[in-house]
């Protein structure tokens, strides 16, 4: 069978929920547009909108931390800058991400939302171009379902693949088989990217990304049934080009 994409993920302020796209025009050595574009500080982290640097996520808002947040629902419109928060069907705030006076209601909302004592006032930060991904190099990530679902095998529990937040998840090829490919180029569609690395995996796979609650224990499970923490891999795309859900993903020989 070929391996091929089955679905595109964003997710517009780091550790929050995803967008699905049907395609998306990617820039070469750059991360997704508007993917992790946003963060929210737990408290002051030091960043600098005008030199914009990676910062552990350690300081802002996210899901190993506080689960809770995978209880809310976003929608984000890059064209306005429009974001709305959504909880158990109803929108609970919105406002606007581009400019500094739409911020009040999230921030407020986000200070009294969150379980855990905040370490200060949640505060939305962006710098354009920047994106607040894990890695310094700002790669994007790729899943693959087969992997995800040998993983549950294992456990006993069906798991839900957006656990693992990836931006390109792959169907048909074998389980683990992506973990092989570090230090290979693969073409998605017609779309070249270099495998960096495998994907270290957090606590934050622990939450479950409908109710928020801490249900598994992902990174514990991947170590005792297969030796390592990793599930899924980093890319970074090597050219220009239109990737479309139902493209199809080929490896190339080592360089």
């Amino acid at each position: 069978m070929t391996i091929a994409l089955s679905a595109i993920y964003r997710y517009p302020i780091k550790g929050f929920t995803g967008q699905e796209l049907d395609k998306i025009q990617l820039k070469a050595n750059a991360p997704m547009p508007w993917d992790r574009a946003f963060a929210i500080e737990n408290g002051p982290s030091g960043f600098e909108p005008t030199n914009p640097a990676h910062i552990s996520k350690n300081a802002f808002l996210v899901l190993m931390k506080h689960p809770e947040l995978a209880q809310l629902k976003t929608s984000f419109d890059p064209a306005s800058g429009t974001i709305s928060f959504e909880k158990d069907g109803e929108i609970v705030a919105k406002g606007n991400l581009l400019i500094e006076q739409g911020h009040k209601d999230i921030e407020a909302y986000l200070a009294q939302f969150c379980h855990r004592p905040l370490n200060g006032s949640p505060k939305i930060r962006h710098s354009p171009g920047h994106a607040f991904t894990d890695s310094k190099t700002q790669d994007l990530s790729l899943i693959n379902l087969e992997s995800v679902k040998e993983l549950g095998a294992k456990i006993g529990a069906e798991l839900d693949p957006m656990r693992f937040r990836g931006n390109f998840y792959i169907e048909n090829a074998p389980a683990w088989a992506e973990h092989d490919w570090v230090g290979q180029t693969i073409k998605i569609g017609g779309t070249a990217f270099k495998v960096r690395k495998r994907t270290i995996r957090c606590a934050a796979t622990n939450a479950n990304p409908a109710t928020g609650e801490r249900d598994q224990q992902i990174p514990k499970a991947l170590m005792q049934h297969y030796g390592h923490a990793d599930c899924g891999i980093h890319l970074v795309a090597q050219e220009a080009g239109l990737v479309k859900k139902g493209d199809l993903l080929s490896v190339t020989d080592q360089d």
